[in-house]
């Protein structure tokens, strides 16, 4: 949930015009994202003032600026910070982290909304930015372990995780919808770990946004204008970005459903651009199947708030669950016939 903010509207005028130099017209609280965001208006120019949840630090805004920054020196679209007068680019503000951007004028889609020329673009745009941090140059992006995927005390842990919640579901109007769904999950645990998974360590590994998906999209005319949000950037499995990426992003994928052929055009635009290699497309569907079934997010939240949006969240995921793991094997045969 986003937190809130600490500014009004008093403040922002004053600090801008210490910081910045602008004498701001207009502010308007924008509600998108995980920051607090304002759309600042001056006479000749709008901005977005940036403020950061608490539990960012400096050092992680330092990185999405750099980033962001390499990516704009390759021409990619994303948005562009400005330097206060002391030529940095953060400042704080009662223990919270700002910043300063450019407006982009545009809009958002909302989650599954997307056209089939739109999941094209977006598998573009993924295998671009990915490319283009080949040769990152700053030494500040947490790195994936592997071995997470295939460890079965991970996997034990979400079960005691799921059990526990289970009990805490007693009494509660959702309780055997949370119930039938987390003894799924535990069930679909017990079926999963019997895999063989040791040649995940082969995965393509490399730096890529962290959380890319269609809510860190602005459109206008119904194409990419800007990708935003780096605060997450990270070397991952790409194959995790990118098929978390489509299930966001596809009309064809409510409630869970995973369309085939459309997820299979998703990763050949992406092969037109970047390289995957056979244990890549052998281990995607697997890799998000294993990353949904370790986590908790949406029941456990929905259990500490009553949060029915974060709920109807977890149910999403876990119906995915339900599709990739009958689906899986499927899906891994027909990715391997792209490299043929």
């Amino acid at each position: 949930m986003i937190e809130q903010t600490k500014f009004n509207d008093n403040e922002i005028k004053k600090i801008l015009k210490e910081k910045y130099n602008l004498e701001v017209k207009a502010i308007t609280k924008l509600n998108r994202g995980s920051a607090n965001l304002f759309k600042i208006e001056t006479q000749k120019a709008k901005y977005i003032l940036k403020e950061f949840q608490s539990k960012y630090k400096e050092k992680e805004i330092e990185k999405e600026i750099h980033v962001i920054n390499h990516l704009k020196s390759k021409n990619l679209p994303v948005p562009e910070y400005l330097q206060n007068i002391d030529k940095t680019y953060i400042f704080n503000h009662q223990g919270n982290i700002c910043l300063l951007e450019k407006y982009i004028e545009g809009y958002t889609l909302e989650k599954n909304t997307g056209d089939h020329q739109q999941l094209k673009e977006s598998a573009k745009y993924l295998a671009l930015i990915i490319d283009a941090l080949e040769d990152y140059p700053y030494d500040d992006l947490w790195n994936c372990n592997l071995n997470k995927y295939s460890d079965i005390e991970a996997f034990n842990q979400s079960i005691q995780k799921y059990k526990d919640l289970i009990e805490q579901s007693k009494g509660d109007k959702y309780e055997n919808i949370i119930t039938k769904d987390l003894q799924d999950k535990i069930k679909m645990i017990q079926k999963i770990i019997t895999k063989d998974f040791t040649q995940t360590k082969n995965l393509t590994v490399k730096a890529t946004h962290g959380d890319y998906n269609v809510l860190q999209f602005i459109y206008e005319n119904g194409k990419i204008k800007a990708i935003i949000d780096f605060a997450s950037a990270a070397k991952l499995p790409v194959v995790w970005e990118i098929i978390r990426s489509y299930s966001y992003l596809d009309k064809e994928c409510q409630n869970g459903k995973i369309n085939i052929p459309n997820l299979i055009d998703y990763i050949k635009e992406y092969l037109k651009y970047s390289e995957l290699n056979e244990y890549d497309l052998k281990y995607m569907p697997f890799i998000y199947l294993t990353q949904l079934l370790n986590s908790t997010y949406g029941y456990k939240q929905y259990l500490q708030n009553h949060n029915e949006e974060l709920l109807k969240f977890g149910i999403e995921r876990t119906n995915y669950c339900r599709n990739f793991l009958e689906t899986s094997d499927k899906i891994s045969k027909k990715l391997l016939k792209l490299t043929l």
